[in-house]
Formats: C-alpha cells, sequence, structure tokens
C-alpha cells in the first residue's frame, strides 16, 4: 500500500502551475476537461462561498492576510473558499485561483501541510498527470514536424549563440544580470528561500550559458543556503527542470521550434545528461530527433563551428 501524504511537495506545487498554463494554451474544452470537471465531480462548487467578494477581491484580501503571521492559519481554508467561488465565476478565474493556492503551497509550510491543500492537490492530481501526458507524447510529433519544416539558415540561428551588437547591449545584459543576482542576495540575506529558489532559476536558466554568469559565486551561494535547508541544492534542481520542461513544451505548442531548442540545449549545457533529473527521458527523446533531423540535413560540422 501506498504511504499516505501528510503535505504537498513544493516540486508538485509547481509542476501543478506550470500543467495549467499549458492547459490554458490548449483551449477549452481540455481546460473544461482536466480543471473544471474534477472539482465538479469532487462536489466544490457545492462549498458556496459566503463571501460577496470575487475570485479576484478574494485573492487580494488573502495576499493581505499572508503578511500577517497571525492569518497564515486562516490561508488553507480561504484558499479552499476561493476556488469554489472562481468554479462559478468563469474558467479563467477557476485558472488563476488554482495557480493561487499552488503558490501558496510553495512559500507557506502551514498551507502545503493543510488538510485543504492535501484534499485540492487529491482532485486535480490525476487529471493534471493525465493531460501532462498526453502533452508529453504529442510534444515529440510536433516537435519533429516543425523542425522538419527548417531551413538550413534557421536551425543554424537556433544554434548560434546570443550574440550582443555593441557596447550598449552588452552593458545592459551586465546591468541586468548584475540587479537579479543582487535581488537573490536580498532574498537570501531576509532568508526567504523560496524566493531566492525562484530567483537561483530564473539566473540559471537565463545566463548559465553566458560570459557574464557568475558560476562560483552560485556556487558558493548554493552552499551557504543548503546549511540553512537541507536539500535546497535538490529542489532548485527540480526547479530548474521544471522551468526548462515548461519553456520548451510551451515552444513547441506555440509553433516556435527555435524556442524549444534553445531550452533543449540549456537542459542539456546544466544537467549534463544526468538521467536522475526531472524530464531527462522526455527532453532527450526531443533531442534525439533534432540530432537525427540536423544529421539528416548534413549540418553537424557547419553548427559544431558556431558552438
Amino acid at each position: 500500500m501506498a504511504e499516505k501524504r501528510t503535505s504537498i511537495p513544493q516540486d508538485l506545487a509547481q509542476e501543478f502551475v506550470k500543467t495549467i498554463r499549458l492547459l490554458a494554451m490548449s483551449g477549452k474544452k481540455n481546460f473544461r476537461k482536466y480543471l473544471y470537471d474534477p472539482f465538479i465531480y469532487a462536489g466544490w462548487e457545492k462549498e458556496k462561498s459566503h463571501s460577496a467578494l470575487a475570485a479576484s477581491k478574494m485573492i487580494d484580501k488573502i495576499q493581505e492576510d499572508s503578511r500577517n503571521p497571525s492569518y497564515l492559519h486562516t490561508i488553507p481554508h480561504h484558499c479552499k473558499r476561493l476556488v469554489s467561488q472562481a468554479i462559478q465565476e468563469s474558467l479563467s478565474a477557476l485558472g488563476d485561483s488554482c495557480i493561487f493556492f499552488l503558490e501558496k503551497i510553495q512559500e507557506v509550510q502551514s498551507v502545503a501541510f493543510s488538510p485543504e491543500a492535501l484534499e485540492f492537490v487529491a482532485v486535480l492530481e490525476k487529471s493534471l498527470k493525465e493531460f501532462a501526458k498526453l502533452t508529453s507524447s504529442n510534444n515529440e510529433k510536433l516537435f519533429e514536424d516543425s523542425i522538419k519544416n527548417f531551413s538550413k539558415e534557421e536551425l543554424k540561428s537556433a544554434f548560434e549563440p546570443v550574440k550582443l551588437d555593441g557596447t550598449r547591449q552588452k552593458v545592459y545584459l551586465d546591468s541586468e544580470v548584475h540587479n537579479l543576482y543582487q535581488q537573490i542576495l536580498s532574498a537570501a540575506k531576509v532568508n526567504n528561500l523560496v524566493r531566492c529558489k525562484k530567483l537561483l532559476s530564473r539566473y540559471i536558466v537565463n545566463y548559465s550559458d553566458s560570459e557574464t554568469y557568475s558560476e562560483q559565486e552560485v556556487d558558493n551561494l548554493l552552499d551557504a543556503l543548503s546549511k540553512r535547508e537541507h536539500g535546497f541544492k535538490e529542489t532548485l534542481r527540480d526547479s530548474l527542470a521544471i522551468e526548462l520542461y515548461y519553456t520548451i513544451t510551451k515552444g513547441i505548442l506555440e509553433g516556435n521550434a527555435k524556442k524549444a531548442i534553445q531550452g533543449i540545449r540549456k537542459y542539456a549545457h546544466i544537467f549534463e545528461g544526468d538521467p536522475n533529473v526531472k524530464y531527462y527521458y522526455e527532453i532527450d527523446s526531443l533531442e534525439r530527433k533534432l540530432y537525427g533531423i540536423i544529421q539528416a540535413k548534413d549540418l553537424m560540422k557547419e553548427l559544431r563551428k558556431g558552438v
């Protein structure tokens, strides 16, 4: 018998946020089937809200309460009422409310352990994982069809390193990297490890393959944060893999194969072929498709010159 879950892991909540965003891209029919219908079946629409507030106003109120430690224990109950209210309003409100609840699960440990969060995820888990599996199986065909039609020039463009045109662009990038890194340090000082994880994910995904990336400083920061929270490095790796998989999948669904290729290459650069990382096999399969087409177009030598 499987061990009963007592809390919602951060990586699962993050995956579900990304899955709901992909679901929103796939059309109203899928959104209703995989998000709305499970709540109807579970009877959440019967949890009528006694509040006159619309879902958007309820989000603002819960956000305000979140800043007061005295009200933290009320967040799970109010988030459940929020989702029930959103069901009555619109599919868009439901999506926003579910994402808000999942973000609170990541931000506040007591919410992740609450009965409301456990019930909420139990309603969603089967349908969202079914949709994610469907999306993953469709990805390969969509990606392969897209890059088959790429010209040699388009493929070469997708593999080119970012080139900075002139001093102004380099100064801007240096400034952007510096500002982001300072935000990470500020979050670390106040021990906001959830924000640290999000900012570090963004920093590593965006800049780990650029000249401005401070690898030694990131390693030092990770060592320091790991002393504050056991397993911080592992949760960061999960976060990075989820972010990149979402970027790749979003690129494929949008028909933006160049964006997907760049995401695949970043994943390979960051994780260096580690099969224990999340989504390794899904992304490895896409990468094999990519290089198979590159070989078929006899482009391998030319691409290696530019990388």
